[in-house]
This record gives structure tokens, sequence and C-alpha cells, in this order.
């Protein structure tokens, strides 16, 4: 009897972590609370297998910037998963930090194919995370792994163009008050992909003008070497249902 009621109090005392995954509302509210109000940000990512090369980006609301720098300069503008214009005569890669922190986030995973509404509570890595769609184990369907405590995005994994992409992020700090990662990781059956990321600004970074195809030099660009190619063909944006 002493056994059983011990038993009974550990499986009383782990029911929580397991019974109060958060829905859809209370999930998008603590969202808003932890980064409702960073509303852009401004970044640079360098490469540590393409010494030289680094890419300087702007996100506001959607809306992006891209500039990439190896001696000469490539720029891009657009919104999510779409090229508004560019200096290349190719397409132009997009980046794995513009899946990071979308608008309306709980919704838009919704349109990646993530069941929101399916979550547990385990580890990625070493870190405690809320795992909404899959388990860790169950890389055949869309996923978002968030911190447990602060929300912020772990995993985001989703299929675009027949396939499965997975993009980690790791290494949070705070800067600004915000926690954000320092290291991005793509990887999809086109290959794997890792980059640092520096943390320029948090809000500010939203003039019209920076993202704005009338005000790109016309003037044509080369495009940049290497990851500049790996990237256009290891990242595809979400594709929303």
């Amino acid at each position: 009897m002493k056994t059983l009621l011990t038993l009974l109090l550990v499986c009383l005392t782990a029911l929580p972590a397991f019974a109060f995954v958060p829905d859809g509302e209370e999930l998008a509210a603590r969202l808003r609370k932890n980064y409702g109000p960073m509303r852009s940000w401004q970044a640079r990512m360098t490469f540590p297998d393409y010494p030289g090369v680094s890419v300087d980006l702007w996100y506001a609301r959607g809306k992006w910037r891209q500039q990439w720098r190896a001696g000469d300069k490539a720029v891009a503008v657009g919104s999510l998963g779409n090229v508004a214009g560019a200096c290349t005569a190719g397409s132009f890669p997009l980046s794995p930090l513009f899946v990071w922190m979308v608008p309306h986030p709980v919704g838009t995973w919704r349109s990646w194919g993530v069941d929101v509404t399916t979550g547990s509570y385990g580890f990625c890595g070493e870190a405690p995370c809320l795992m909404l769609g899959a388990d860790p184990a169950d890389e055949g369907n869309p996923a978002i792994f968030l911190n447990n405590e602060d929300l912020a995005p772990l995993t985001i994994r989703y299929r675009a163009d027949g396939g499965m992409v997975t993009v980690e992020f790791a290494d949070y700090r705070t800067y600004a008050g915000y926690r954000v990662p320092q290291k991005v990781a793509v990887r999809s059956g086109q290959g794997e992909l890792a980059a640092d990321v520096e943390w320029v600004r948090l809000n500010g970074a939203d003039g019209e003008e920076l993202f704005a195809r009338d005000a790109l030099d016309p003037a044509p660009c080369a495009e940049p070497p290497m990851p500049f190619d790996l990237m256009r063909r290891t990242f595809r944006y979400p594709q929303a249902k």
C-alpha cells in the first residue's frame, strides 16, 4: 500500500507537466507578451565555414532586406517568402532568420502545417521545451519546439518543395530585453548550413525606404560566392496551406 501511494503521488506530481500544454489562445498571449513589442530587427550573419562572407539583414513585420558582402555587395528586398527585387540576375536566397519570430506566430505555424493542438513537454538537447506538432523522434511531421520558459523558438520544421526543412536556433542571450539566438542552422535534403548571428538593433529598423524596391540601386551585381548558392538550395520558406 505504501508503494502504491508513493507511485500515485509521483504520478500526480508529474501530471501537470503533461496536462497543461497551453492552447492556441494562451500560447499566442504568452508570445505577444514576450515578443509582441519587437516590431523590427537588424542583424548580421556570418558563416564559420565561409570566412569573409557576411549578410546584413533587416526585418519588420514580414518585410525584409538582405545585403550580402564578400568584397562587392548584393542586395535584395522582399516580404515573407517572396523576393520583390534583387540586383542579381538569378534567384536570390532567403534567410532562415526570416522564420524565427514571424508576425502572428501561432496562426502562421498552423498555416505551415504544424498541429499546435498536439503538444507535450520534454527536452530539446539539454533545454526543457514545449513540443508542438511532433516530438523530437518524429521527424516526419511539421513541428515547433519552444523553450519552456520564454517560448523562444529552438526548432522549426516544415515541408517545402516536397521535402522537409529543419531550422534550429541556439545559444540564446538577452539583447535589448529580448531572448535572441546567436546561432542558426538549416538542414534539408539539399544540404546543411550553419551561421553565427550578431544582433545590431531590435526595433527602430523599420524605415520604409529599407524595404522599397524602388530604392534599390538599378545597377546589376554579380552573384556572391558560397554559401550564397548553398543557402539558396538548402533553405526554402514554408509553404502556407
